[in-house]
């Protein structure tokens, strides 16, 4: 009986972007590549990976196409969760596989049922604009489906955080129905976490009797700002995916898992203990 269940999640791929760095130009694409050979090569195996926003820069196609095309080289099945670089009729046109994006109505929001902690994918984009929102019809929707299973350990997924982070810029971009969506959260014991992205930046905290992680994109960051800012300027930081692994004994346990060689490692080691 297999004891852990490990799910990747990487965000904010932004596939369609060119940054310009000191180094050279960087291309998202080549960055998606990376994480994608990352995860196929992490041993063991991941049994399942989230795509959580942000798929792409521009919502074009032929940028969903090519990464569709790199997303279906994992050695793991993987789901998508919609971002607000997103487009819902492109993803359903390109994705036409994943029956789960057809849905009942505008939004992509579903629920998997047959692994061994239940996930449930939030939509929580708003067309035209770059904050999120759960607007009464996604908020009914939500609290049906965890009224239907209300003693099963749930995992959501969702792109934008349902808190203030505390950087003014990215929480300006934030999401709207916190509120209301705190409500039916704190109104819930089976939520183990909440994992969204948006802000590029690693972020955790404990928020209506869970846990919620902001996971950095798998492409590039952003400057650690707790000032008032116009715009953000992107960073080639160490990009990461975050691994969920699930354990019935222990509970839901989050790493982050960076894609960047690094010669010495991220340890110094372990020092010799005293003579005396």
């Amino acid at each position: 009986m297999m004891k852990y269940f490990t799910i990747a999640q990487i965000t904010d791929l932004h596939v369609g972007r060119t940054i310009t760095c000191p180094s050279g130009e960087v291309d998202l694409f080549d960055q998606l590549v990376k994480t994608v050979k990352h995860i196929n090569n992490f041993d063991p195996p991941v049994d399942l990976v989230a795509v959580t926003g942000d798929l792409v820069n521009h919502g074009h196609l032929e940028d969903y196409n090519r990464v569709k095309r790199e997303l279906d080289k994992l050695n793991a099945p993987y789901f998508i969760v919609v971002g607000n670089h997103d487009q819902r009729q492109t993803l359903r046109r390109v994705f036409h596989d994943h029956p789960y994006l057809a849905g009942d109505g505008e939004f992509i929001q579903y629920a998997i049922e047959d692994k061994p902690i239940r996930i449930i994918a939030l939509d929580t984009l708003e067309p035209g604009t770059h904050f999120g929102l759960l607007c009464k019809t996604r908020l009914d929707w939500l609290k049906n489906k965890l009224k239907q299973q209300p003693d099963r350990p749930t995992l959501i997924f969702m792109h934008h955080p349902p808190f203030e982070t505390g950087m003014p810029y990215p929480d300006s971009l934030g999401m709207h129905g916190k509120k209301e969506f705190g409500e039916i959260i704190a109104g819930c014991n089976q939520i183990e976490a909440i994992a969204s992205g948006h802000t590029h930046r690693d972020s955790v905290v404990g928020w209506k009797g869970t846990i919620v992680y902001v996971t950095p994109s798998s492409s590039f960051s952003y400057a650690l700002e707790f000032h008032d800012v116009d715009d953000l300027t992107p960073l080639m930081e160490p990009t990461a995916y975050r691994l969920l692994r699930w354990d019935p004994e222990v509970g839901l346990v989050s790493h982050l898992n960076y894609t960047d060689d690094y010669e010495y490692g991220l340890s110094e080691g372990v020092p010799e203990p005293p003579k005396n």
